[in-house]
């Protein structure tokens, strides 16, 4: 039985490693990336239209058919040989040109709730399938909590939740950077296979210790990117300096995440530092896999 509304969230990510490995035939590069979904979520509603995929996003006016939002119910319905249509109202939460994927999370989101909505039953993976071809970072998002990525970073080993105490803090400067741009800007003595830090990564991980693992962060686009936006080092080391356990450029920019054990201390250090730096500190929990939080509702 199918209902004429859904509403679904989408949630940011932080990359906690990221690897760049080297570039592909396709264009693409080849990344090792462990992926962490954190409680700042954009908020989708979808309702049933006869015909044809609309968007609307008030934070972002003008969206057209190229919005991944739009492409993934689109994709979705044409793949599953699916009727009618859909409207998709999109509360924006996550920043555009942050690499918290915000855009990646929409598209997923949107196909998680276009089978809720129009009673599409489609398997894991053609499900998966759709989300590849949408974009690297979709596939996650249909999963959230934490995962290894590689590939594209579309090629996913899910990981158990975080066993300890984290909050992410997360800077929000009032500019994006392409992605494209940062890429652009790799240099190539950054592509390097090493995978030993990772292996390290994966430990801490494993243990739990915060401290512990915020010395073994790192990102392999930090470089290209506080080269095209140098201020972004001084939030890095700020974060650092007001006692964050560790802190890194989000994806490929431009947000920079500090870690913290506790709500607490991430809150005094925005109130710390929001005078300092334009734009904005969001504070936000790790969350574990979508089907163990409450997603969708009618």
């Amino acid at each position: 039985m199918t209902g004429g509304e859904v509403r679904i969230l989408a949630p940011a990510k932080i990359n906690l490693g990221l690897r760049v490995l080297g570039r592909r035939d396709d264009g693409y590069h080849d990344l090792l990336t462990l992926f962490q979904a954190i409680s700042l979520c954009d908020r989708l509603t979808l309702r049933r239209r006869a015909r044809g995929c609309r968007v609307v996003c008030p934070a972002l006016p003008g969206l057209g058919s190229a919005n991944l939002a739009h492409r993934a119910a689109e994709a979705l319905l044409e793949r599953t040989g699916t009727r009618g249509g859909v409207e998709i109202l999109i509360e924006k939460r996550i920043p555009a040109g942050g690499g918290l994927g915000g855009g990646s999370s929409d598209a997923a989101a949107t196909l998680l709730g276009c089978c809720r909505l129009l009673g599409i039953r489609p398997e894991r993976g053609t499900l998966l399938e759709v989300a590849a071809g949408l974009g690297s970072d979709v596939p996650f998002f249909l999963e959230g909590g934490a995962a290894v990525g590689t590939g594209r970073g579309e090629i996913l080993t899910l990981l158990p939740p975080w066993p300890g105490a984290a909050t992410a803090l997360v800077h929000i400067p009032p500019e994006g950077l392409s992605t494209a741009a940062v890429y652009g800007n790799l240099a190539r003595g950054a592509l390097t296979p090493a995978r030993r830090p990772f292996t390290i990564l994966l430990s801490r991980w494993r243990e739990g210790d915060l401290r512990c693992l915020g010395d073994a962060l790192f990102n392999d686009l930090e470089g290209p990117a506080f080269r095209l936006l140098p201020r972004l080092a001084a939030v890095k080391a700020a974060l650092l300096r007001v006692g964050a356990a560790g802190a890194l450029l989000c994806g490929s920019g431009s947000s920079v995440v500090g870690l913290f054990e506790e709500p607490r201390a991430a809150r005094g250090a925005a109130r710390a530092l929001g005078g300092a730096f334009p734009g904005a500190f969001v504070s936000a929990r790790f969350l574990g896999r979508r089907r163990r939080w409450g997603v969708v509702k009618r």
